[in-house]
């Protein structure tokens, strides 16, 4: 029982994280109509709140030479249909840098709700009815990911979308790309000419043969496992490891009194668990081409770390225990007993912590054994591992050793509890790593590993039985494993656009006076992400299926005015909500086309029959 709670904390946590981890962070909708031989398509792209996608479909209509990305190209499909260019909107100008220096650049792209249109010709007695669409971008924030998706239609779209249709969007037009080989359409952005340069796909990317020049000095096998020993012993003491090795230090203390030969086990069992890892830390450098650390590249494993290693400080702080209860410990003359199960895994947990740092002799040794064989490769590895063992086992085999080590007082709670905020500060180190839109959501589910553990130490006592300490761990799993789906599914979706069928555009002045003269009727949300009656009325009420059908039915155009960050917009903002009569949100406002001076506004959460009453009002288009 002692750590099946951390086992199953890893398997849900990594279970959770796969299933949800998103690596597009853009959709599309591909909405086609068909008049006789006249195709139109729309393709109704919204790309994840903070991300853009890189203009396209040309490497030069990003920008400057300088701009390195991967533009957005579309490629519409269909037998018997011959396709117009896709009409690109006007993207946005965002900073970027560049090059050794960081140089800043501006390169061109799309945020938010971005809409391409097509449109087709078909050919005698064709039907349409294979039409589809592949999207191959770049979607970036800090870091960049793959955009690519195959579409097939989604049916007709709203007749909001296909208003905003080109009229003189024709097929053989010159300016444009297509599936049938037309040429690339000219950018409808000014900006400085640039030298023709290709888009960077890492994919197809390939390197000639070097011949580096290594350092001349060479050595042979015997000085390179030397080298991997005290590699292994230096990484005792690297700020990744030392906060799991300081608690073991600390658990030697509480062990002091014991036999030799249980301290002596104790040792072997964390020093069985650093090798384990460096078995399978070898197994990945011979088999699959894995470097050092690079399961830190993951973000599902970084999440799962940062929990463990978050659970560990809270048993610092005595939230719960590891081990047996304390009662235990106490008929033992007050020294909580460790198990071989909690030896073996700290050591486990020492050695993952550990990959991220490099130490002296670490990365030339390493760097030395992959182009080696196989054998030579795990004979590194089991060196590095055991010099990480060594100190564990000279110090549990020699009971001289063990008299240097302070006796048990009072002195170890404070130790303890100052090692639980060295595992903290080993949470945000470990955050650095993670990816900066997996920050807030990481957070949220620390809350539920918090709640778990917190319930397994009220709950699981002593006294009770076999069968009640089992629900109180199914219990305690259930938390975590429930924590996992609310941060990364449900509180992330407040966060996505993918759960948004409506189809918003940004708040403009400009285009709310020109829909407002051409007699349409505009609903603007007043919202922000920090609101969370904002977020219930837009998933809840506003993309409802009987008010999406209404807006869609009166021709509603539906804009975004967003105040979550501070700024000269967000200012505009709120003088149009103090116009409207309020300064703070949930607010809604519907100008109807007939009379967009008297506008409904409704403020803080509302409801669907509310909403209703509002657009059945507004005239029809």
């Amino acid at each position: 029982m002692k750590n099946v709670v951390f086992l199953t904390l890893l398997a849900i946590a990594s279970l959770a994280c796969s299933l949800h981890a998103q690596d597009n962070r853009a959709s599309g909708q591909l909405y086609v109509r068909i008049d006789g031989a006249d195709v139109r398509a729309a393709i109704d792209v919204r790309v994840d709140r903070g991300w853009h996608l890189y203009h396209g479909p040309t490497r030069e209509d990003m920008g400057p030479d300088d701009a390195v990305g991967k533009p957005l190209v579309i490629t519409m499909s269909g037998t018997d249909v011959v396709w117009s260019a896709v009409r690109y909107p006007m993207p946005k100008s965002f900073d970027q840098e560049v090059g050794a220096n960081d140089k800043p650049t501006h390169i061109f792209g799309h945020e938010g709700r971005i809409e391409f249109f097509i449109r087709g010709k078909l050919k005698p007695g064709a039907s349409g009815a294979d039409i589809g669409a592949e999207l191959h971008g770049l979607t970036c924030l800090e870091s960049c990911v793959g955009y690519d998706e195959s579409l097939t239609s989604a049916g007709a779209g709203s007749d909001a979308l296909f208003t905003r249709f080109p009229a003189d969007l024709v097929v053989g037009e010159p300016n444009g790309t297509g599936a049938n080989g037309a040429p690339a359409p000219t950018p409808t952005h000014e900006k400085e000419p640039v030298a023709a340069s290709s888009a960077v796909d890492c994919a197809s990317v390939t390197f000639p043969d070097y011949a580096p020049r290594a350092d001349p000095k060479t050595h042979g096998l015997g000085v390179w496992l030397v080298l991997a020993f005290i590699a292994g012993l230096i990484l005792n003491v690297m700020p990744c490891v030392l906060p799991v090795v300081s608690i073991k230090i600390l658990s030697f203390v509480q062990q002091a009194g014991e036999s030799r030969s249980r301290i002596f086990a104790l040792g072997l069992a964390f020093s069985g668990g650093i090798l384990v890892v460096f078995v399978v830390l070898a197994a990945l450098a011979a088999f699959a081409g894995k470097g050092w650390g690079e399961q830190f590249q993951n973000p599902n494993f970084i999440v799962v770390m940062i929990a463990i290693v978050f659970a560990f400080s809270l048993s610092m702080f005595d939230v719960f225990e590891l081990g047996v209860p304390s009662q235990v410990g106490a008929l033992a003359g007050g020294v909580q007993r460790e198990g071989l199960g909690d030896a073996f895994f700290k050591g486990m947990m020492a050695t993952v912590l550990a990959t991220p740092c490099s130490g002296p002799f670490l990365g030339s040794t390493l760097a030395w054994s992959v182009t080696q064989s196989t054998a030579t490769i795990f004979l590194i590895f089991m060196m590095i591992g055991l010099g990480m063992a060594a100190p564990y086992v000279v110090l549990t085999a020699n009971p001289a050793a063990l008299k240097i080590v302070p006796k048990p007082g009072a002195w170890m709670q404070t130790f303890k509890h100052l090692m639980g905020f060295l595992l903290l500060a080993t949470v945000v180190y470990l955050m650095t790593s993670l990816r900066q839109d997996l920050l807030l959501f990481t957070v949220a589910f620390l809350l539920f590993v918090a709640l778990g553990c917190w319930w397994w130490g009220k709950f699981a006592t002593f006294d009770q039985s076999t069968g009640a300490r089992t629900g109180t761990l199914l219990a305690s799993l259930a938390i975590v494993g429930i924590g996992a789906r609310v941060s990364f599914v449900d509180f992330k979706g407040l966060f996505s656009n993918d759960r948004s069928h409506v189809a918003w555009v940004d708040f403009d002045p400009e285009l709310l006076a020109k829909h407002q003269a051409e007699g349409r009727t505009v609903f603007v949300d007043f919202t922000a992400n920090w609101c969370p009656n904002c977020k219930y009325n837009e998933y809840n009420v506003f993309e409802s299926a009987e008010i999406r059908a209404l807006m869609e039915r009166k021709g509603v155009v539906a804009m975004k005015a967003d105040i979550t960050n501070d700024g000269p917009c967000t200012d505009m903002i709120r003088r149009l909500m103090g116009r409207l009569g309020s300064r703070s949100i949930p607010l809604c406002a519907v100008f109807p086309g007939d009379r967009p001076n008297e506008p409904f506004v409704r403020l803080d959460i509302v409801t669907v029959s509310m909403m209703r009453e509002i657009f059945l009002a507004c005239p029809d288009p």
